[in-house]
C-alpha cells in the first residue's frame, strides 16, 4: 500500500522513540502535547523505564488499554467465513 510508510514515519517522529518525553516537552511543548496522545510513545517508555527497572503506571495503563481496544475491533472485524489466509482452490 503506498503511502504507508508516511504513516509509520510520522508515528515514530511523534513519539518519544527518538528522545525521551522529557527532552521532547523542553524543546517543544506541543509536540510532547502529540507524543503524549501516541500510543506508541506510551509503549516505548514502558520499555525505557524497564530498562531502568521501573516501572511507569501510566505508560503500562496506555498499553494494556490499547491493546484491549484493538484486539476487541480485532475480534468483532473478523469474519470466520474467509479464514486467516485466503484459500486456494486446486491440488
Amino acid at each position: 500500500m503506498p503511502g504507508h510508510e508516511f504513516c509509520h514515519f510520522s508515528d515514530v517522529f511523534a513519539s518519544s522513540a527518538l528522545y525521551p518525553l522529557w527532552r521532547v516537552q523542553e524543546g517543544s511543548p506541543w509536540l510532547a502535547f502529540f507524543c503524549e496522545l501516541n500510543p506508541f510513545t506510551h509503549a516505548v517508555e514502558l520499555i525505557r523505564f524497564a530498562l531502568y527497572e521501573q516501572i511507569n503506571v501510566l505508560a503500562l495503563a496506555v498499553v494494556l488499554g490499547t491493546t484491549v481496544v484493538f484486539l476487541a475491533a480485532a475480534i468483532a472485524a473478523y469474519d470466520p467465513s474467509r479464514g486467516m489466509l485466503k484459500r486456494r482452490e486446486g491440488p
